[in-house]
């Protein structure tokens, strides 16, 4: 369900940029979302809907990029991506090492926004 608290921060801040630019009616937004907040596409469009009901961005469409989970080993310099869903084992590919960091996969943020 926390879905409905981000979905609810998303519109807030949506809303208060477009009154920022003075505008009126918001059209779309578009989200980047890493892997690891373990966000439900389907549930924050689902609370994206309710949440918009009766304000400016009714109606407006919301876009979700996910980004995938990628380390760089500290070993070797190798990036790869790591499927949190399906793979035991989060070796690095290129010297079978522990030691990496994460580079992508955490992101939350509002990457674009149309509105008039």
């Amino acid at each position: 369900m926390h879905e409905l608290s981000v979905t609810t921060n998303v519109l807030n801040l949506a809303l208060s940029m477009m009154e920022e630019q003075h505008l009126t009616k918001i059209h779309s937004i578009s989200l980047k979302i890493g892997e690891m907040q373990s966000y439900e596409e389907k549930w924050l469009q689902h609370y994206f809907d309710h949440v918009t009901k009766g304000t400016a961005a009714e109606g407006a469409a919301l876009h979700i990029e996910t980004v995938p989970i990628t380390f760089r080993c500290r070993t070797c310099g190798c990036e790869f991506q790591f499927d949190a869903h399906g793979k035991d084992d989060c070796s690095c590919p290129g010297c079978h090492g522990f030691s990496y960091d994460m580079i992508s996969g955490k992101e939350f943020m509002i990457e674009t926004m149309e509105a008039s």
